[in-house]
């Protein structure tokens, strides 16, 4: 994004009270998370509307949308948008009751799973160490992770209008983040809805969904898709002792005196 563009979100973006966004680092769920707000507002049904459509992305307004007043039209009594933002960069997070999903992943895996999404969609031809150089340094986009979790992870301590999951909770227990999810937007649920949520949010099944894997997205051959593995652990197929100790150190230094930790399976 160019400054011009984050001014223009800034400046133009108005956000009403009844606005729902889910928000993560890049590669943390954000599409995941879209699904299960998707289905819970439309009473399980996909529809025939491509997911990043239905859940447009913030960001996106300028290059992707025709701009911020395409972006802006009521299209329901409410609206659903999805975004990689920083919370110091978010509209509406600290002045408008609009609800804001933050979804958390573990560090490592998401540095295993950004790495591939650079070189797939992004053209990146650098090795694995040389992002794991970048990635530590937050010489990629939207900065270092930790400092982008952390961010929301205080603001959703004092701010009843975030609610911060984790990833790994989602995985391990769909359903019952799909409750809470459900409960924070005031989404009435029974077990019928929750579990077509659950069994159409699905890796699997996602990934075999034309309108929610994001396939349509350009990407270079020889690339996994948008939607690759979706397990918690992958980083240890990659990190080396040596990353996995300078990443550890990290971890500590930046989460010292929280009460933040992460499941790195």
């Amino acid at each position: 994004m160019t400054q011009k563009e984050l001014d223009e979100i800034a400046k133009k973006f108005k956000v009403y009270d009844s606005d729902v966004f889910v928000v993560a680092y890049p590669k943390s769920g954000t599409t995941w998370m879209e699904q299960i707000v998707h289905l819970l507002r439309n009473n399980g049904e996909q529809g025939d509307q491509v997911l990043s459509e239905a859940v447009p992305w913030v960001e996106g307004a300028a290059n992707r949308y025709d701009g911020l007043s395409h972006l802006m039209k009521p299209s329901s009594p409410r609206r659903y948008f999805h975004s990689h933002l920083p919370y110091s960069l978010m509209p509406g997070v600290s002045h408008t009751k609009a609800k804001y999903i933050y979804i958390a992943r573990n560090p490592k895996d998401n540095a295993v799973s950004f790495y591939y999404h650079c070189c797939s969609k992004l053209n990146y031809n650098g090795s694995w160490q040389d992002f794991f150089d970048l990635y530590v340094q937050g010489k990629v986009g939207y900065g270092f992770i930790l400092d982008h979790i952390l961010e929301w992870w205080h603001a959703s301590i004092f701010q009843k209008n975030i609610i911060f999951l984790h990833y790994e909770q989602v995985h391990k227990n769909i359903e019952n983040a799909i409750s809470q999810v459900a409960n924070f937007i005031d989404i009435s649920l029974n077990d019928t809805l929750r579990k077509s949520v659950a069994t159409k949010s699905s890796f699997a099944s996602m990934k075999s969904n034309s309108l929610a894997n994001l396939d349509w997205v350009p990407q270079r051959k020889g690339f996994p898709k948008h939607m690759r593995r979706g397990i918690i652990g992958d980083w240890r197929n990659y990190f080396s002792d040596a990353q996995n100790a300078i990443f550890d150190d990290l971890c500590k230094k930046k989460l010292a005196g929280t009460e933040l930790t992460f499941d790195f399976g």
